[in-house]
């Protein structure tokens, strides 16, 4: 081989070597990223639960009769019974 074609490959084999650092730098990097987002994700995850459960708790008819009470909203209407001739029906 000549001193150019030599030459030349060495160049070649450097620039390789620096391209796979560069992709295995970037590989660390995009992996640390992930690991981050993982974290993250599995934060809102848990925070999601907690707060779906208070939703449910709020939803809860039994929080509502508690709150009933609280509010002092325990009067019971009378119910309206179409079966007495109290109210006119059209025939």
């Amino acid at each position: 081989m000549t001193s150019i074609n030599k030459f030349l490959f060495w160049i070649l084999g450097v620039a390789l070597i620096l391209t796979n650092v560069y992709v295995f730098i970037h590989s660390i990097n995009s992996s640390n990223k992930i690991n981050f987002y993982e974290q993250q994700i599995k934060t809102l995850h848990t925070e999601n639960i907690k707060l779906e459960n208070k939703v449910f708790g709020l939803d809860s008819l039994r929080y509502a009769a508690s709150m009933a009470a609280k509010l002092n909203f325990n009067q019971e209407a009378q119910p309206v019974f179409l079966d007495n001739l109290i109210y006119a029906r059209s025939q």
